[in-house]
């Protein structure tokens, strides 16, 4: 069934690059008629709407040059429109240019000239048994878009019935109802005039069925639109298959799921009285009124929420609750505290607890109600944070790039001299481009399953990895000494070999070889890494025998870039810098409203690269303090002028030493918040590394001091590498406190962990968690105090965060919930 459903997707694919030729034509025609129209906003929507819906194909079908050029042009079209300049002279000439690119794309892409990336993975059957029997309802104008979509939906088991065009769906809702609708409102020169349809729709099924909308507009006006036409998510497309079918069936779920709660209450009257109201308001309620019986009965009922006494007999509610939350089924379970106490001590030690609400008696029927159900909404939400922030592939001991070159920059950047280090194996198979042109991209990604699931079966516990790309990965290796990198590495070249692989269902042997890099400072960076060991494993090829670099000969070894950045002193600012934003997540708040300012210099092929691999060029104190004054002053207008961040949020901001050094630059940032429309204390928090500030303390009184005068704040970094800092807390006035990823993710040290929350806590700094892999550990660092924690895997900083364009998008992304209220 695997196999079918490739063979499908392939279909697929192969039918929307038949289409292409007709699509360039008819690009062509949007083209003429836009410029014969003198530049009318009917046709300028028209080729906005057509190069957006390009772009999503391309994604969607794996075409990365043709989704590049309808990007592009897309990135040009909405450029334009924002700062409403006319379409002579030299916009006129680049327009134009760009239409002829895509249309050149198109048509290569068609003749099988341009590149193909692999197709979204496949999904399986069983990992979805909700989905069984659910019909869904697909509305979307762009066929080949739509049968795509259709074939990961039925192949998880729901049915689908596919409408050109809303009326024809609502000829059909007079037979049937489904259970969920699917929409595109994005129909050619049209705009959003299909959400006119939404509500006509709305009369024709039951209340509780949801209507998604899916469309590939991000900006503000078409969500809030959605919203007001009665839309129960919007999702951006490209579609992330996965994503979408999660979301339909928590949709589903919410829309006919009967909650259960468990009511812990020693007076029989008042849980009673509690059990029929919320029985009336549809939930399945059970009450015990002996506490010591109610974690087995929590073990059986498994409850949706529990309602707890303060007061009761042989277990008071606080020690219940905190019984309870130390069960790993329980640990984001909401719970709602019912009292007649008043005590305002005693309720805010009841709030510590992490509850989601306390109820004073007496109470109004519809008063429980309310809180019963913003609690069970808020966990909802909450588990979806958790779930996205935390999502694995099923290997297990499978990493999302994203960490595992953060976790690959860290051990180079610590790393030592000694006997031990780690080390990055590179492993992949001889002849892969004959091989890939042999079997097919289809039966390749079946070879290449086959290939990480062999890999994954002798991944040791001190080992992560990576698939690159189809018969490519990488394997990050702990602190071991350089002969055992080199039988380690040939132990798992033995195991890839051992066996012959499938394809086309006959047996295939593959040469797999590797290629070893030591881990020190002297690589510099991931990418040079990855290089190094991309190098040494091609080495290996052409010779046929294991190479390696031993510790004497690795400076020495290690390969110059082809590719050399520019000078500092040839860089411009705002041509050749730019900066992303990296969200700082609220656990209990879906509103984002902190940020990381990431600095980042374009390459030769318009890449970002991160400041860690140029900023090490910039050896004059002169020109560090001319780029942090940039930045300072770039972040804040990002952040000043645009509306959903100018009220609350905060940039965190690094600077540099000797920047550090200048009492004046504390003068600037003052004079720059002023003149800026930010208003409100610590909008600014700039950031300390823990070493630097163990060895620079008076250093740091002095600047926390200027920085708390100009009403910013400060932050320490990479909390806990460095246990001394525990006893020189009491001596520094912190805000934040953002967790070092040794404490975080590994939990070495889950003693020093707590000396550094409760100290924190005591002073009321706030904590922030980073490079969180384990949803386990996000909950259990919860339970302790902390509620923010780094965005990394949201928006992963190689990608860059763009406030300007992507800040409702991020907000949705991690709210779990298309529109929470605010």
């Amino acid at each position: 069934m695997t196999q079918e459903f490739r063979n499908q997707l392939e279909a697929l694919r192969q039918r929307f690059i038949t289409s292409l030729p007709e699509r360039a034509r008819h690009l062509d025609n949007i083209w003429g008629y836009l410029r014969h129209m003198n530049w009318s906003l009917q046709g300028f929507a028209a080729l906005q709407q057509f190069v957006q819906k390009q772009g999503e194909a391309g994604a969607s079908y794996g075409l990365p040059e043709l989704r590049a050029a309808a990007t592009q042009l897309e990135d040009f079209l909405a450029e334009l429109h924002e700062l409403e300049r006319s379409f002579g002279g030299q916009e006129y000439a680049r327009l134009e240019e760009h239409v002829k690119h895509l249309g050149r794309v198109m048509m290569a892409t068609a003749q099988g000239i341009a590149a193909k990336d692999s197709l979204p993975a496949p999904i399986e059957k069983h990992a979805y048994p909700d989905a069984d029997g659910k019909l869904l309802f697909l509305i979307d104008p762009d066929r080949t878009l739509a049968a795509l979509c259709s074939a990961y939906l039925r192949r998880v088991g729901f049915s689908v019935e596919y409408f050109e065009t809303p009326q024809q769906c609502m000829q059909r809702l007079y037979q049937e109802s489904p259970d969920a609708i699917l929409l595109d409102p994005d129909f050619e020169r049209a705009g959003l005039q299909a959400l006119g349809s939404l509500h006509q729709i709305k009369e024709l099924v039951p209340p509780n069925t949801p209507i998604v909308l899916m469309s590939g507009r991000t900006d503000v006006n078409a969500k809030l639109r959605a919203l007001r036409a009665g839309s129960s998510d919007y999702l951006i497309k490209p579609l992330d298959m996965n994503r979408l079918i999660d979301r339909l069936l928590q949709i589903i779920t919410q829309h006919n799921r009967t909650y259960k709660v468990m009511i812990v209450d020693d007076d029989p009257d008042m849980a009673a009285l509690e059990s029929e109201i919320l029985r009336y308001a549809g939930m399945d309620v059970i009450s015990v009124h002996q506490p010591l019986q109610s974690l087995q009965q929590a073990a059986q009922f498994n409850p949706d929420l529990v309602i707890l006494d303060m007061h009761m007999p042989d277990i008071n509610g606080m020690e219940l609750a905190v019984l309870l939350r130390q069960d790993p089924q329980f640990l984001l379970l909401p719970i709602v505290f019912v009292t007649a106490d008043t005590d305002t001590r005693l309720h805010n030690t009841i709030k510590a607890l992490g509850v989601n609400a306390i109820l004073t008696k007496p109470f109004e029927a519809t008063e429980l109600i309310r809180i019963c159900e913003q609690a069970l909404t808020q966990t909802s939400a909450l588990k979806s944070r958790v779930a996205r922030v935390t999502q694995h592939t099923q290997l297990p001991q499978k990493i999302n790039r994203s960490y595992f070159f953060s976790a690959l920059e860290d051990e180079i950047n610590s790393s030592a001299q000694g006997e031990y280090t780690s080390a990055l194996y590179y492993i992949s198979i001889d002849k892969l481009t004959e091989l890939s042109q042999q079997l097919g991209m289809v039966e390749l990604i079946t070879l290449h399953d086959q290939f990480c699931q062999r890999l994954d079966e002798s991944i040791g516990s001190d080992e992560q990895w990576i698939d690159l790309s189809n018969m490519v990965t990488c394997i990050l290796a702990g602190k071991r000494s350089a002969e055992f990198h080199r039988q380690r590495c040939e132990q798992l070249r033995r195991h890839l070999n051992a066996q012959p692989y499938t394809a086309h269902n006959q047996p295939i042997a593959l040469t797999v070889n590797t290629g070893i890099v030591l881990l020190t400072p002297l690589l510099g960076s991931a990418n040079q890494a990855l290089l190094c060991a991309e190098q040494v494993f091609e080495a290996n090829l052409a010779s046929q025998e294991p190479q390696n670099l031993p510790d004497s000969e690795l400076e020495s070894a290690i390969p110059v870039l082809t590719k050399v950045e520019p000078d500092f002193s040839q860089i411009v600012f705002s041509r050749d810098l730019s900066l992303a934003f990296q969200p700082i997540i609220s656990l209990e708040d879906s509103r984002i409203e902190h940020f990381s300012v990431l600095l980042r210099l374009q390459g030769e092929g318009g890449e970002a690269i991160a400041a860690k691999q140029f900023l090490s060029r910039i050896n004059k104190p002169v020109q560090r303090i001319e780029l942090d004054r940039w930045v300072l002053q770039q972040a804040v207008s990002a952040i000043a002028n645009n509306s959903a961040t100018r009220e609350q949020a905060t940039l965190f901001i690094h600077l540099a030493e000797d920047t550090l050094q200048q009492s004046t630059f504390f003068s600037f940032t003052a004079n720059v918040l002023r003149s800026s429309r930010l208003r409100g204390a610590e909008r600014l928090v700039f950031m300390l590394e823990e070493n630097w500030v163990l060895n620079h303390l008076h250093q740091t009184h002095e600047i926390a001091r200027a920085l708390h005068d100009i009403q910013c704040g400060i932050c320490l970094t990479r909390a806990g590498e460095n246990p001394a800092i525990v006893d020189v807390m009491d001596k520094l006035a912190l805000d934040y406190l953002r967790l070092s990823p040794s404490l975080t993710n590994t939990g070495n040290n889950a003693a020093l962990l707590e000396s550094l929350i409760s100290a924190a806590t005591q002073r009321d700094t706030k904590v922030i968690a980073t490079q969180i892999e384990n949803s386990r550990n996000l909950s259990s660092l919860w339970l302790q105090g902390v509620r923010l924690f780094e965005g990394f895997f949201i928006q992963p900083p190689d990608e860059g965060f763009h406030l300007q364009n992507d800040i409702i998008f991020a907000k949705e992304f991690v709210q779990g919930n298309g529109f929470s209220s605010q």
